[in-house]
This record gives structure tokens, C-alpha cells and sequence, in this order.
């Protein structure tokens, strides 16, 4: 089980994601929302050319705009982009066409049972797809779990991968993983201790994550 560690605001968390085994780590950027966690991209650029192999950096980013959308990947040297308000597949088109190497992570709010349709209709432009939960005023950080059952039902009929967000903690990961079966986890809040990203919570996700049983499933079709 893959795992991404969200919300890297300084090298300590870095740090701190790096020696738990994250497969990737996440950076806030072009924020319209509310988080605690934003960097500038210099600042995520800075992180992500400290990263050792085989760590992905990512993009995470409230912007909509193709052209706001590719600025923010250029600036923060990232290889994957995870757009986590609204755009359409189009845009989603251009951003690929600008930047032909970059890896497209689509995040899909489940509120309802829509959000099948909606995860299958950006299916066919993102290379993946991040299941996430959202509030008022949070598009994502909320630590508030979504319809496991919704989500298991979207892995059963995407044709690319799934990642599992929303609420995730080192307590429920494990039958998270079992209940959806999901590509990967991506997790947030839910590895901070009093407001700050905790060594022994994210080592503990990592590996209740790593430990999970999950049928094989296979992602080249």
C-alpha cells in the first residue's frame, strides 16, 4: 500500500514523512481555502530537492486556472499535481499538453453517492483519482470521514487508481484499506499531535497502512 504524507510546511515535517516510508509527500499551495499548512512554491521547490529517490513531491493546490495551475508546478519543481476544487477535464487537457511528464491527481469530494459519476467522468483525464471529504470552508485537512461505501464503490468501477483520503488516522487506516481498497492512503491531519505533524503517529500510519490486507488488484487494465 502506497502512502502519501500531506501538509509538508517546514523540513522538519519533511523530515518527519521521509523517515516514517511515505511514498510521497504533499505541498499546499495556492491556497483559497482554509489550511494551516501553506508554503509558497520557492518554499516547496526548496523541500522537494531534498527529497531522496523514489519520494514524489506533489502539488496540492486550490487553484482552478490552467495557467495558475502549471506557474505553481513550474515554481515548485513537482512531478505530481493534485487539483483539489473544481476544473473540468479540459483544463485538466491543457495543464498535460503544457506539461507532458506531470503525473494529474484529481481530488473528488464525497458528499453523496454522486460522487461515482463525478470520479468516473474525471477518470479519463486525471492519472488518478483522491477521494476526499470537504466543509464550508475546508476543500480538503478536514480530518472528518467520508462513506466508505461510496468510495469502495467508486475503486470497483474507476479504470485508474484510487487514493483514499478524508479522516484517515493511524487508528482506522487499516479497516479503511480493507473496507475500500484503495491504490493508496493520503493522510493529514491525522498524523498531528497538538497542531503539529507527530514522528510517532506517522510512523504508525505508515505502517498499520503497509500492514493492511488488500487483494491484489491490478492498475495496467
Amino acid at each position: 500500500m502506497r502512502v502519501k504524507i500531506c501538509g509538508t510546511a517546514t523540513f522538519a515535517d519533511l523530515a518527519c514523512a521521509v523517515t516514517a516510508g511515505a511514498d510521497a509527500v504533499g505541498f499546499l499551495m495556492g491556497i483559497t481555502h482554509v489550511t494551516q499548512d501553506a508554503v509558497t512554491p520557492e518554499a516547496a521547490a526548496a523541500m522537494a530537492a531534498a527529497l531522496p529517490p523514489f519520494v514524489e513531491p506533489v502539488a496540492v493546490t486550490h487553484l482552478t486556472k490552467p495557467t495558475d495551475l502549471i506557474r505553481i508546478v513550474d515554481a515548485s519543481h513537482c512531478t505530481t499535481l493534485q487539483i483539489q476544487d473544481m476544473v473540468t477535464p479540459e483544463d485538466i487537457a491543457e495543464v498535460r499538453e503544457a506539461l507532458p511528464y506531470l503525473r494529474i491527481v484529481k481530488a473528488v469530494h464525497v458528499m453523496d453517492a454522486s460522487a461515482v459519476a463525478t470520479a468516473k467522468d474525471f477518470a479519463g483525464a486525471a492519472d488518478a483519482i483522491l477521494l476526499d471529504t470537504r466543509t464550508v470552508d475546508r476543500i480538503g485537512g478536514t480530518g472528518i470521514p467520508h462513506d466508505w461505501n461510496i468510495s469502495a464503490k467508486i475503486v470497483e468501477e474507476c479504470l485508474v487508481p484510487v487514493i483514499l483520503a478524508g479522516g484517515l488516522t493511524p487508528e482506522n487506516v487499516t479497516e479503511a484499506i480493507r473496507r475500500v481498497r484503495p491504490y493508496a492512503v493520503d493522510v493529514h491531519t491525522g498524523v498531528k499531535k497538538n497542531g503539529v505533524r507527530d514522528a510517532e503517529r506517522t510512523r504508525a500510519f505508515v505502517v498499520n497502512a503497509r500492514s493492511a490486507p488488500v487483494p491484489h488488484t491490478s492498475i495496467m487494465g
